[in-house]
């Protein structure tokens, strides 16, 4: 009997030590930015019922890394919305200031239901920077940058904005001391009954993607430069791209040879589309751009990553996990694919969380880890948020593996960015 209880013992000593984690975050950054919108409850897009809860607002919050237990976090009561494709925030290369839109606009404490929140909620007109310096105590100002800002992208020190301002659907700002644009320039994109809803720098600077929802299109955009040296507009550069579905977000491998966008396919399972765009031809009028890859992901894929070295790609997935509760719901989720150089995409495996509606998702500095947003949990009570982790195995047989710790956030939490 001796022996038997050794052996069980070793056994069991053995087993913990397997499964044993050490209980931090790890993610190679100086730390994580969130943002959280206190204005409704994720499943409000299928329903319209916002559930407020009274004292809930919307919020910019910073996460120094590496974590501390008991460590305080700066944060500054930003409006926000999480109306978009989770592209309203962009932080300058030195980590000093963050650029924040307010897609929508907040809604009064008596407001209990809307019946379409894409369109019924307040408008948006704001563009807020704020000082991040000092990341426990953000500082925020704001500045008016036209009607219902859909998405930003920063590049050095030049923002592009679109928005659903007439005549004005996209905007240059060159950013001065202080964070404090010191050019602003409104650009027609002479849409007809559509809204250019994403756009993307080329890395070289030289050129933006802008999608086009309604027309199913993205299009290559060049910059023209005025005598200064100065980006004075952007011009059209060979015909669109058009996919099947809802176009999505939309990003650059990082040496800018493709360009990944989100296909949502209205509620369906989604796919990722690899474009190859020609920005090399002398007529602009001939330049082909190309859909030269695809692959099937989760429904609902509002956001996705490309690993610093452009070969790994994951998603977060939405699947049903918004419904209404008194409804079926579903498990989110979150996809590890593979990129190759020639555009060839492959998905690895599926991961299933426990969240409500994973919205942005971020790969670290290194390539080594993921950090994915959580909207809120199936909890009764506090509604609260969180920002969940999984470390990263490279090589031939690419995998995720969640970690132990994760971050509470408040309720809403639909975007993560990494400061440099």
């Amino acid at each position: 009997m001796r022996k038997l209880r050794l052996t069980l013992g070793m056994a069991l000593l053995s087993a913990s030590a397997v499964f044993a984690q050490k209980p931090t975050i790890d993610f190679n950054a100086r730390g994580i930015l969130s943002l959280s919108d206190g204005d409704m409850a994720a499943s409000a897009t299928v329903d319209g019922k916002l559930m407020k809860e009274v004292g809930v607002k919307d919020a910019l919050t910073i996460y120094p890394l590496p974590l501390k237990l008991g460590q305080e976090f700066g944060t500054s009561p930003v409006p926000n919305s999480a109306i978009g494709w989770t592209r309203n925030v962009a932080i300058m290369s030195d980590g000093r200031y963050a650029f924040v839109i307010e897609t929508r606009g907040q809604t009064a404490d008596s407001t209990k239901v809307v019946k379409n929140v894409a369109t019924d909620l307040p408008a948006g007109s704001t563009m807020y920077i704020v000082d991040i310096s000092n990341m426990a105590k953000p500082s925020a100002r704001k500045a008016p940058i036209g009607k219902n800002p859909s998405a930003i992208d920063m590049l050095g020190s030049n923002i592009l904005i679109t928005s659903e301002e007439t005549g004005k659907e996209l905007r240059l700002l060159e950013i001065g001391a202080g964070g404090l644009p010191t050019r602003n320039v409104p650009i027609a994109l002479n849409l007809t009954n559509a809204r250019a809803t994403d756009v993307s720098w080329h890395p070289e600077g030289e050129f933006a993607a802008i999608t086009i929802e309604e027309t199913k299109e993205i299009w290559l955009y060049k910059a023209k430069r005025n005598a200064q040296g100065k980006i004075a507009t952007f011009e059209a550069f060979g015909a669109p791209v058009k996919i099947t579905g809802k176009p999505g977000h939309g990003a650059f491998t990082p040496d800018g040879s493709l360009f990944i966008v989100s296909d949502l396919k209205d509620g369906a399972a989604g796919e990722l589309a690899v474009i190859q765009f020609n920005t090399t031809a002398t007529d602009p009028k001939t330049a082909e751009h190309k859909v030269i890859g695809q692959t099937a992901v989760g429904a609902g894929v509002e956001s996705f990553s490309i690993s610093p070295d452009g070969s790994m790609i994951v998603t977060a997935n939405k699947n049903n996990s918004a419904q209404p509760w008194e409804g079926n719901v579903g498990k989110a989720g979150i996809s590890l694919l593979t990129l190759a150089k020639d555009g060839k995409i492959a998905k690895v495996a599926d991961y299933d969380i426990d969240g409500i509606a994973p919205e942005s998702i971020i790969f670290d500095k290194t390539g080594d880890n993921v950090a994915v947003s959580i909207y809120e949990y199936f909890d009764y009570g506090r509604r609260d948020g969180g920002i969940e982790f999984f470390k990263v195995t490279k090589g031939g047989t690419p995998a995720l593996t969640k970690q132990l710790a994760k971050i509470s956030a408040s309720k809403g939490c639909y975007t993560v960015k990494l400061i440099p």
